[in-house]
């Protein structure tokens, strides 16, 4: 009777921690916080793949989603992580774009952090191994994107000649500009550029106005000396792209540059495919999620390029896409959108 007692309370006693265990990592929820510095078309796509991957995932049920985005204000993103900083309920970031990339590897940790949107991410200082960041973040990006792009475009134009302007001061832009002009000397094509301030001599922002007629005055000193011409992403050129676009009718100068711009007159768009590089971002994040260190994920795997051409652009600068910019096009547009 006694060894019959004995066999209950060893039933009793496994039940009761069975009971009181933690949950297993099948049941377990997650909190990913995603972060972005502003409202941009690509941040945009590249969160639409980010939501896409988490739904169609293995821990979809068991994952919720936190959006904050600073709208501009960096200073309130820079708040916001140092808050941040001390909070112990999120699982992991997902980070888009460059400013809010910058800052959450520098200030966070604690938590593990998967990023996109960087635009030439060697120069900004986030990524100085693409195999592994030996720290707590890794993320989805193309080494030297621009340059492929530039590359292809070369195989399909033939140019003689390309121009870009930039944004002094900005990372990515310096970057970009930096990895441009030393393809050209490889390429043997020839390479016109120059930059716009963005703020004044103490460091405060240009009224619009003035950043207009800076943008219009590097435009005027580049476009006349080439055959075509790079429009490298920003939100600046995004709400100012109608001052590209009558430089290019001015000249009859057919453009390219990232998808973005395919709408507002772009002739070519020739960049990543952002709702793609969210999926695998995404893919990424759970396999964090499920145990994967951030380092052991490799950052150079983003791989799908897009080509769009938009041939109501090119008739309006006098340019005849030839038979293979056609037959290598992913999409067509022949719209372009009048500025609100």
């Amino acid at each position: 009777m006694k060894k019959c007692y004995m066999v209950i309370l060893n039933i009793i006693i496994c039940l009761c921690i069975v009971n009181i265990s933690p949950l297993s990592a099948a049941e377990k929820k997650f909190k990913i916080l995603t972060i972005q510095h502003q409202t941009f078309a690509p941040y945009t796509l590249s969160l639409k793949g980010f939501k896409q991957g988490i739904r169609s995932s293995v821990l979809s049920d068991q994952i919720s989603l936190r959006e904050y985005n600073a709208k501009t204000n960096l200073k309130n993103l820079d708040a916001y992580i140092k808050k941040l900083k001390k909070r112990n309920d999120i699982d992991l970031i997902f980070s888009i774009g460059t400013q809010a990339t910058k800052r959450v590897v520098k200030n966070i940790t604690h938590i593990p952090i998967v990023f996109t949107d960087l635009g030439a991410p060697e120069y900004s200082g986030i990524i100085t191994d693409w195999k592994s960041s030996k720290a707590n973040y890794t993320g989805v990006e193309t080494k030297n994107y621009v340059s492929l792009g530039i590359n292809l475009l070369h195989e399909l134009i033939s140019f003689k000649r390309i121009g870009m302007i930039y944004l002094k001061g900005a990372p990515s832009h310096e970057g970009t500009i930096q990895q441009i002009a030393s393809l050209s000397k490889d390429a043997g094509f020839g390479f016109e550029t120059k930059g716009f301030a963005y703020r004044d001599k103490f460091g405060k922002k240009l009224s619009n106005k003035l950043l207009r007629k800076g943008i219009k005055q590097a435009l005027n000193e580049v476009v006349p000396k080439v055959d075509v011409f790079y429009v490298q992403i920003s939100k600046i050129f995004d709400v100012n792209f109608d001052l590209f676009l009558d430089m290019f009718k001015k000249y009859n100068i057919p453009s390219a540059g990232d998808p973005v711009y395919i709408k507002k007159g772009l002739v070519m768009g020739i960049g990543r495919d952002k709702v793609q590089f969210g999926e695998q971002c995404a893919e990424y994040s759970v396999k964090i999620l499920q145990g994967t260190k951030p380092a052991a994920l490799p950052m150079d795997v983003g791989k799908k390029f897009a080509i769009l051409l938009n041939i109501k652009a090119a008739s309006i600068v006098g340019y005849n896409p030839s038979i293979d910019i056609l037959s290598a096009a992913d999409e067509i547009y022949k719209e372009v959108e009048t500025k609100k």
